[in-house]
Order: structure tokens, then sequence, then C-alpha cells
């Protein structure tokens, strides 16, 4: 087991997370080897809870800006002081069960894959349930085919717990997050296109719904405060996000597949983007 942790760092950035963030430190500091925090100029009392936690445990390393850069910032921050062979990112006011780690690194460690995703426990600010989320198609995800791995995320992934999963540092740092709406899901499309990601359901991401009950008038709010407060590039950013991940699956080729199936794919994937997220 301790073999196993030393081979993960899990990057954490934060922003104001002074509700919840000792008891996200505390939910994953045991399950690997290091722990980094990249606190984007925090105003509420998140610099002292993990300075002092920093002084409690050897392997967490935290590190605050002077200024607020952004989410985008703040997540690549993370990734790119990553050292070992593996890495996830986690939010600041999530938790993991225990054992979650351990489960997915035992998995990687013994197949080829570039990653490994979890279930999801949605929780509300008083860690109580408010659902589960279960991959039903992780069996899509490591066909041997990167068209269908790919076609398979543009077409069912709508909760993306699983760019909270365990990737391989080395492939993960050559897509780093684009400021765009949706770039987790353009994350875990080019993992897929790189190899297989395979499933760990014992694996519990406990997933805080701190924007549960907006309105899309809130969350396009939300949105345009991550954009840089620029109300035309929501639209705009949508569309980005849909031009990606076609490029995406462009680039799988034919491995696994046809010609055909793969101009089928190519379409009905374009067709199933535009029905979510607009043209």
């Amino acid at each position: 087991m301790k073999y196993y942790k030393e081979l993960l760092t899990i990057g954490i950035p934060a922003y104001n997370e002074g509700k919840y963030i000792r008891q996200t430190i505390e939910s994953c500091i045991n399950q690997a080897g290091c722990v980094i925090i990249s606190d984007n100029a925090s105003t509420d009392d998140t610099q002292q809870i993990c300075e002092e936690m920093a002084q409690k445990y050897s392997n967490l390393k935290y590190i605050r800006h002077s200024e607020n850069k952004g989410g985008v910032f703040n997540f690549n921050f993370v990734l790119e002081n990553a050292q070992s062979k593996y890495f996830m990112w986690m939010g600041g006011h999530d938790y993991l069960d225990d054992g979650y780690t351990t489960h997915m690194l035992h998995m990687l460690e013994n197949s080829d894959a570039v990653g490994c995703h979890p279930a999801s426990r949605q929780v509300d600010g008083n860690n109580i349930e408010i659902g589960i989320y279960d991959c039903w198609y992780a069996n899509l995800l490591v066909s041997d085919s990167p068209s269908i791995r790919v076609y398979s995320l543009i077409a069912h992934l709508h909760e993306v717990v699983a760019l909270f999963g365990i990737f391989r540092t080395e492939i993960a740092k050559q897509y780093p997050l684009k400021v765009m709406l949706g770039n987790d899901h353009s994350f875990v499309c080019n993992m897929a296109l790189r190899g297989r990601i395979i499933y760990s359901p014992r694996s519990i991401y406990n997933w805080r719904q701190t924007k549960w009950g907006f309105t899309d008038e809130q969350n396009v709010k939300a949105w345009e405060k991550s954009l840089g407060n620029d109300e035309n590039k929501v639209m705009v950013s949508r569309l980005e996000m849909q031009e990606d991940q076609l490029k995406i699956l462009k680039k799988c080729g034919f491995k696994g597949i046809g010609i055909l199936q793969k101009l089928y794919l190519y379409n009905k994937a374009k067709k199933k983007l535009r029905k979510r997220f607009g043209k």
C-alpha cells in the first residue's frame, strides 16, 4: 500500500475553500506520496488552514499565489509541478473514500491503461448524499479502438468525474486544460485518444455540488466569470469545445473500425454535441 501511494501526486486547485479544505486534505493526505495545494489568492481562511496542515503533514505542499490567475491556471499549475508517475486532480471542497487511490493504482500498475476513473457520490454541503454516478459505458473506454473510446465520451459523458481519476503524469502533461468551457471533456477525450481508461467502481469520489440548484442564468454568469467576465465568450467557447472534441475524434484514425463506421461515428458525434450545446 505504501509503495503504491508513493507513485501518486494529488493536485488541489483552491480558491476560498476554507469551509471544506480541511476535510479534503484529511481524506487524501495518506493516499498519495505528495499533495500539492495551489491557492489562487484566497480571501477567506484557506491560507491559514493549509499552512497549519502543511506543518502537520510532511507530504503536503502549499503554494499561494499573490493574485488570482484563474481556475485553468490553477489546475495546470498543480499538474505541471507533479513529479510522480501518476497524477490526479481533486476539488478543494471534495473528499475521497478510504482506499480510493489504492484500488486505482493497483489496477494501473497491472495494465497498460493511461488512466483509471472512479464512481462518484454527489453530496451537498453537509455531506448528505444527493446521488450516485456510475459509469455504465465503462466497457467502451477499454476498447482497442481509439475512435470508439473517444466517441463514447462525446456521446455519454455528462458528469465529468473522470477528470478526478488517476492518470499517467507524462501523458497528462501533454494535454493541459484550455481556457474554454468543457475543457474537462476535452482533456478526458485526449486521454482516451492515447489509450484505454479503466474503471474502478470501488473507488468513490465524493463530489460536492456547490452549484446545486443554480438557475440557468446563474450558471451562465459563473461561466462568464471563469472565462474572464466576457458575456460573448460563452457561446464562442461552447463552439470551441465542440470543435476540439471533433478534432480529437478525427485524430483517432481507423484502428479497429472501417472508414464507413468512422464516418458514422463522426457525424453522430457532431449531432450529439450540437443537440447538447447548441450550434
